[in-house]
């Protein structure tokens, strides 16, 4: 065995304190000496040699304390508990520390501690030099014994499920919505999947609850890997247009402690929807790419702020009996806004049907309003004619304001 030889400067010596390794680095708790006690928590690299302070500590100082490393997901957790507490007063004269009963954890990810709130009244007297076992079959930290004025020869149970969470967790979500009658394909990954009866649960609200209540839905879960899983999301017509948060159970088990935001919005209506833009107006310009807009819209007659509908476009040459009609491509590119861009080219001088359609919550197609849409090309149209920026699109809009105001005279 080879000793290891810290660079200076080194930490001051101390006792009564505990010890951890993560990702290559020593880690010391607490402790105390004839001039300081400590709350902080002090690192050694184990490949420079080298001793740092990185700020971690507790509400108080602590030595003489029960500890123990618990694997937990989706970072493991480190618990301490009971032990001697003190602040020493400088020049004052030393004394013994007072017992603690509480209980800490530090999360290895975050580096932060927390101090475990006891679920009932009925916690074990202080103590010091307990011995601490962690349970993993049923989440729980085992203390036995101590010392408080005498050796004691009890037995406590502190339930973590809540703070360790089951062997699984979950990371991201994809979409990250879906319209309010559900339905809509998602993809969830994490980590510790089992296919063994998977289910993911939405909470409406954006606190993340400790298990399912009035507001969960669940729907099952497709098992993929054991970091990829499937489903569909559930009708939330019950609770509205609102934030979720996404949690998984598997193996009838606690929610996982990790969750993802989700939200659902009022589904899109072809029958409020509309379109715009050059794209569906006459004497548009041959031979140069052309664009139009479909806004999506729902019930309440809002623009849609959020992308995912599923809208289709066909658009053809107007045929006859000599000249059938011809199907132009188009490209839809979603805005993700609400908003989709429709972009077409015609080469050749005449007239196209436009129409456009949207798949709804049934999977029905159903016409957008004011559709069949039509457009004129022709090959000496106005410069920039085909240009949402253009001349043609405001020139389009003064003139139906004209015919508005005309309307409005006549009747």
């Amino acid at each position: 065995m080879e000793a290891v030889v810290g660079l200076q400067p080194l930490p001051l010596g101390r006792g009564g304190h505990s010890i951890f390794c993560a990702d290559g680095k020593l880690y010391s708790y607490g402790g105390w000496n004839a001039e300081a006690t400590y709350n902080t928590t002090i690192c050694f690299d184990l490949a420079t040699h080298e001793w740092s302070d990185p700020d971690i500590f507790t509400e108080k100082p602590r030595w003489n304390h029960s500890a123990v490393m618990v694997e937990a997901i989706p970072s493991w957790k480190y618990f301490i508990f009971g032990g001697e507490s003190m602040y020493f007063s400088e020049g004052a004269s030393r004394s013994f520390g007072e017992c603690q009963d509480t209980a800490c954890f530090l999360d290895l990810e975050s580096m932060k501690w927390t101090t475990i709130a006891p679920e009932s009244k009925e916690c074990p007297p202080v103590r010091e030099y307990s011995s601490m076992v962690y349970d993993a079959d049923e989440s729980r930290l085992i203390i036995f014994g101590g010392w408080n004025t005498g050796w004691l020869n009890d037995l406590y149970i502190l339930n973590v499920s809540k703070v360790v969470g089951p062997p699984y967790a979950i990371s991201s979500i994809e979409p990250e919505m879906s319209q309010m009658s559900g339905g809509q394909p998602l993809v969830i990954r994490g980590v510790g999947f089992i296919d063994s009866n998977c289910q993911v649960y939405f909470t409406a609200g954006e606190d993340t609850p400790s298990q399912p209540n009035k507001n969960s839905q669940f729907v099952p879960g497709i098992w993929v890997s054991d970091t990829e899983m499937h489903c569909q999301s559930p009708n939330f017509a019950i609770h509205g247009p609102k934030p979720a948060v996404v949690q998984l159970v598997m193996m009838n088990k606690d929610l996982s402690t990790t969750s993802c935001k989700f939200s659902f919005f009022l589904n899109t209506r072809a029958a409020k929807s509309l379109c715009y833009g050059t794209g569906i107006l006459s004497d548009m310009q041959v031979g140069e790419p052309i664009e139009f807009m479909i806004q999506a819209r729902n019930d309440n007659n809002e623009n849609r702020i959020s992308g995912n509908d599923d809208f289709s476009v066909t658009i053809k040459t107007k045929g006859d009996e000599e000249t059938p009609a011809v199907e132009i491509p188009c490209e839809i590119v979603d805005k993700l806004d609400g908003s989709y861009s429709v972009i077409y080219q015609v080469d050749q001088p005449g007239e196209v049907v436009i129409k456009v359609n949207f798949k709804d919550e049934t999977g029905a197609m159903t016409a957008v309003r004011g559709q069949p849409y039509g457009a004129t090309f022709i090959e000496d149209a106005a410069p920039k004619a085909n240009l949402m920026i253009g001349p043609s699109l405001h020139k389009n809009c003064v003139s139906g304001i004209e015919q508005l105001q005309s309307f409005m005279k006549e009747t």
